[in-house]
């Protein structure tokens, strides 16, 4: 997946912008506050609809505008060129079209244009509450199953309206038991399927923590259900059977306490708690093979290259580090990276991928020659 154009429109600190970008790694430097992060935000948000670093799309509107687009080009290991625009406005809500055709469901949508992004934030994956890890879990299967984000909105559905049921003052049983059974459909099926994904992404975590980091550490992936799983075919009985023995305490708390919303994956170093044991260079080195594990997962899945997008993470990594990483940059696609200086290039000598350079000022971007 390449990503040919993107138009910005009123976005962030962005009036009007048109920018031509180019496969192989875009390089978007600048000093802080200049509206690099923007960029790479633009075009998560053409991929997933939605900001990483905000919930409320009025933030992202330039002031004394009304209104924020952003338009891409696209084109797909077929050759075949995609146009997406997003549109937002306080008086007319998010409004995507695909290829011409307004899209009334997002979630039919998400995929099209697989993205891995990795950003400072990012370490609250591994440092973070269980919530940081479920929502990471669910980013990167959404994109890459529509079945599988399918079962998660109807899961969240029938969880707020168990949830609505709890906390009236009168409940019906039947009503809850009917709910009951929407969870364990729903939530059997989003419990296999990150099962299924966690197996997976383990086995490539363990490579890249090993090529990165450079020692004989063992790290490794859990998945950890908030009541006990056996076998897989168990899992719907299991649920039903939790649900049945929790309604009292939940009826009491006036919310769902188990079920895959609050499961947690459990991040091993050497057989201990990441999160507890971990030095940051150690969560550091950890993370980024989490999301180039992640990158590897969609593209198996998917059969074409995410756009992977780096936002300052090189300053904080050594030389030997980075040229660790962009080794397997070779077989990755389109990559889009910000830094404030660009000169930490120099420090990589093994790199041979096509390179170009982009500096960003006040809002405004230029190609640059060479660094």
């Amino acid at each position: 997946m390449i990503l040919k154009k993107l138009n910005l429109t009123h976005f962030r600190n962005y009036n009007k912008e048109n920018i031509v970008f180019k496969p192989g790694t875009n390089i978007l430097f600048g000093k802080n506050g200049q509206g690099k992060t923007n960029i790479l935000e633009s075009i998560y948000y053409l991929s997933l609809t939605k900001s990483f670093r905000t919930n409320t799309e009025q933030n992202l509107i330039l002031n004394t505008e009304d209104f924020f687009r952003i338009q891409g080009q696209f084109l797909n290991e077929q050759d075949r060129e995609m146009d997406v625009s997003i549109a937002y406005s306080p008086t007319d809500g998010k409004r995507l079209t695909y290829n011409n055709q307004r899209v009334l469901k997002f979630s039919d949508y998400i995929g099209q244009i697989p993205i891995v992004l990795l950003a400072p934030s990012d370490l609250e994956i591994s440092q973070g509450g269980p919530y940081r890890r479920r929502q990471f879990l669910d980013i990167m299967l959404s994109q890459a199953s529509q079945l599988y984000l399918h079962h998660q909105l109807q899961f969240r559905r029938a969880l707020k309206q168990r949830n609505q049921l709890l906390q009236e003052e009168n409940v019906y049983h039947d009503v809850l038991n009917s709910w009951d059974e929407a969870l364990v459909q729903q939530g059997t099926l989003v419990i296999e399927k990150r099962l299924e994904a966690i197996e997976k992404l383990d086995s490539i975590v363990k490579e890249y923590y090993k090529l990165l980091s450079g020692t004989e550490d063992k790290v490794k992936l859990v998945y950890r259900s908030s009541f006990p799983l056996k076998d897989a075919e168990d899992i719907a009985i299991a649920f039903r059977n939790i649900l049945f023995k929790q309604r009292e305490k939940d009826l009491q708390l006036k919310t769902t306490t188990i079920g895959p919303h609050r499961d947690d994956i459990l991040f091993l170093i050497n057989g201990k708690a990441l999160r507890w044991v971990g030095s940051q260079g150690e969560h550091k080195t950890f993370i980024i093979s989490l999301k180039m594990a992640e990158y590897q997962f969609l593209r198996n899945i998917q059969h074409r290259l995410p756009l992977l997008l780096f936002d300052d993470i090189f300053g904080e990594l050594d030389a030997g580090r980075i040229t660790n990483m962009i080794s397997t940059l070779s077989e990755i696609g389109q990559v889009f990276i910000t830094t404030t200086s660009p000169y930490f290039w120099g420090k990589i000598k093994s790199w041979e991928g096509n390179t170009s350079f982009y500096e960003i000022e006040s809002g405004r971007i230029r190609e640059a020659e060479t660094v």
